[in-house]
């Protein structure tokens, strides 16, 4: 059960016609594919999550979605308390109001119109928290019990079950869990992790992928086979949100090392929190090669601006990244 529902959607609800009618250009949500379809006929997207700030993000005011008592922000304070930055999965998620749950949203991009999605979060409740009010994707779902282990196990599918709504399924604290949704989006870009007061969220993972099923998701996701862990945010993303145009030399070699096997190219921006897919057509101005599945692209030839990578050809279990070799690399 989400608290307080019904008054606080209530309230964001007229926040947000309060704001259209003031002139700030806020698209309903029947009118989002609409104006998606038309963002993306003039500046093709992939299709993923839309980039923080970026064109697409701008082009259809998705910031106004962020606004309200029921919205809770992805930013993290740093230790000084004097500044900050948006922190994506893994991270942990409270509820800032004392009296409502909140939403932690993220935005699908106008490069999946017309494409079957799944959208997949992993999750424990840390000790401590209330576990009366259900929490997780706020959607129709199903929930995969991931185990308790310091890690979320793999998924073979044996203790999984169908809820109707974001709180009726199962959960206790200190349980990993994997709840997936699978749709086509017409109506709305936004999909949300919700969470109650008292409550505190450990969320490993929040992915958009392209198709349903197991065989969607990547080599190595909870939900699929081996677990694979996204990097800590141990240093500043050099990533931005508009697309730039990707180099022509990938931060990886496609020759074959001396004594070694050949690597794929490999076009990676630092601080990649969602994992690698193989593009076969390239991105934004970049050769065929691996790139991170949040859509963005750097300048590889920049310093500093992406990862190396050490993906040996005819990889087909997918990339992890080694936190002892700072690299990417087959995971087998």
């Amino acid at each position: 059960t989400k608290l307080n529902m019904s008054k606080t959607v209530c309230l964001w609800a007229a926040g947000v016609a309060a704001l259209a009618v003031a002139g700030k250009g806020v698209l309903a949500d029947d009118d989002w594919a609409t104006a998606a379809k038309a963002f993306c006929e003039k500046s093709p997207q992939p299709c993923g999550w839309v980039a923080d700030d970026s064109e697409e993000w701008n082009a259809l005011n998705l910031g106004v979605y962020m606004e309200g008592t029921a919205i809770g922000g992805w930013y993290v304070p740093n230790e000084d308390g004097d500044g900050g930055q948006v922190t994506y999965p893994p991270t942990t998620l409270q509820s800032f109001s004392p009296s409502y749950f909140q939403d932690f949203p993220r935005f699908i991009s106008c490069g999946c119109l017309g494409e079957e999605v799944q959208v997949t979060t992993v999750f424990k409740l840390e000790e401590g928290s209330d576990i009366s009010t259900g929490a997780g994707l706020a959607a129709a779902k199903t929930r995969c019990s991931l185990g308790t282990g310091e890690q979320p196990a793999d998924n073979d599918g044996s203790d999984c079950q169908d809820c109707s709504d974001g709180s009726s399924c199962d959960i206790n604290v200190g349980e990993w869990y994997s709840d997936t949704v699978t749709f086509n989006p017409t109506d709305s870009p936004m999909v949300s992790i919700f969470v109650n007061p008292g409550q505190t969220l450990d969320v490993q993972s929040f992915d958009l992928f392209e198709g349903s099923g197991k065989d969607s998701l990547p080599a190595g996701h909870p939900s699929r086979g081996p677990t694979t862990r996204a990097r800590p945010n141990a240093r500043p993303s050099n990533s931005t949100g508009d697309h730039p145009k990707a180099p022509q030399h990938p931060s990886s070699s496609p020759t074959t090392p001396a004594g070694g096997a050949a690597f794929d190219p490999c076009y990676v921006h630092v601080d990649c929190k969602v994992g690698l897919e193989w593009v076969d057509q390239g991105r934004n101005g970049g050769g065929q090669g691996y790139y991170c599945k949040d859509g963005k692209t750097v300048d590889c030839n920049k310093d500093g601006a992406c990862d190396t990578c050490q993906i040996h050809t005819d990889c087909s279990t997918g990339a992890n990244w080694n936190a002892d070799k700072w690299l990417w690399e087959c995971s087998t």
